[in-house]
């Protein structure tokens, strides 16, 4: 039962390639669907249940970090063969959102040769409003609550990028800047008296 949140964080990892097919090869609108929010609902269950199940480790935070920066490649490139008229028309608030996304794992792979997940409240809060609001951007519902969550995804990439800065080495998860600066604070030695 402990193996069960990674056990989902690999069935994500095998959708993003499954996604990018159903998007490539069979063209299928539908398949892509199904399969992003597969991964999506894999993205929920598997912290919750390594917090839920006490089987919290750093192999499962790397999958679910590794888990989170296929789905999210494979959701940008099936949605600009899927939908290009979609994507031509938002791509400034797609490729704003994606830049605040991707910018702290090139930070992480420059700086650590890592790929930090800090898995913030910011970002966790953002992954289900994210979902939601591109439900309604691609069923033509609405495009306002699309733009508003990526503006707000560049906010959560600055965030994790003044993380980083804060901590002098690597560090896993981190719920806020605020704890990033606590911790800094906390380990800096004491000013002579």
């Amino acid at each position: 039962m402990k193996k069960l949140p990674n056990f989902l964080s690999l069935l994500r990892l095998a959708c993003a390639p499954a996604m990018m097919v159903a998007a490539a090869g069979a063209s299928s609108r539908r398949w892509f669907l199904v399969l992003f929010g597969l991964a999506l609902l894999t993205d929920a269950l598997d912290g919750a249940l390594a917090r839920r199940l006490h089987a919290q480790t750093e192999l499962g935070r790397r999958l679910d970090s590794w888990g989170d920066c296929t789905t999210m490649a494979a959701a940008a490139f099936g949605l600009w063969l899927l939908w290009p008229d979609l994507l031509r028309h938002e791509w400034p608030w797609f490729a704003a959102g994606l830049g605040g996304y991707f910018a702290i794992i090139f930070y992480g792979l420059l700086r650590w040769r890592k790929v930090l997940g800090y898995h913030t409240w910011t970002s966790k809060v953002l992954a289900v409003a994210m979902a939601v609001t591109l439900a309604l951007l691609l069923l033509a519902v609405a495009a306002w609550p699309f733009r508003v969550v990526m503006a707000l995804q560049v906010a959560g990439g600055i965030e994790e990028l003044l993380i980083a800065l804060l901590l002098p080495r690597f560090s896993g998860e981190m719920p806020t800047v605020w704890h990033a600066w606590r911790r800094k604070k906390d380990a800096a030695p004491p000013l002579p008296e």
